[in-house]
Parts: structure tokens; sequence; C-alpha cells
């Protein structure tokens, strides 16, 4: 995860890590764009989350609705993994 208030673009580096290939999506929490891992040299989703999801309670809501799907993403398996 990651929180920007700003404009996120293609071929950006997020995290010394990954870097952005193109938008997947977008929507009320922020956007998915399919990313490359340089680290592990392998094709992955991010999702940034937009500072404009909210500060206060409505932010700590927003972060823990992105911590649960992200578990539960975390819990999925490739057919052929």
């Amino acid at each position: 995860m990651f929180e920007t208030g700003g404009t996120v673009v293609r071929d950006q580096l997020l995290g010394g890590r990954y870097r952005l290939v193109r938008q997947l999506g977008e929507g009320g929490m922020g956007q998915v764009w399919e990313a490359q891992d340089e680290t592990l040299s392998r094709p992955v989703a991010v999702k940034v989350i937009s500072l404009l999801a909210g500060g206060g309670s409505r932010g700590d809501e927003a972060r823990a609705r992105f911590l649960r799907e992200a578990r539960i993403t975390a819990q999925l398996q490739h057919p052929t993994s």
C-alpha cells in the first residue's frame, strides 16, 4: 500500500521497488496498477491509496479496510503456483 496526495504516473518507481506499468482501475480509495517488482523480477498489482480517502477516523477506516483486503488477497493461490 502506498499513500499519495500527488499524481501517480506510468514508469514511476514506488518504494524503490515497484515500477508502475499501467493503471488497471480506480475507486473511492485510490488506484490499482499493474507493476513490475524490480527486486524479484515479477509482475504484481499495487494499490495506491489516495490521501483524499480521508483523515482522522475516516482515514483510519480506509486503512483498516485496505488491510482486511490485503490479508484476504495474500491468501489467494494461483492454480499454477
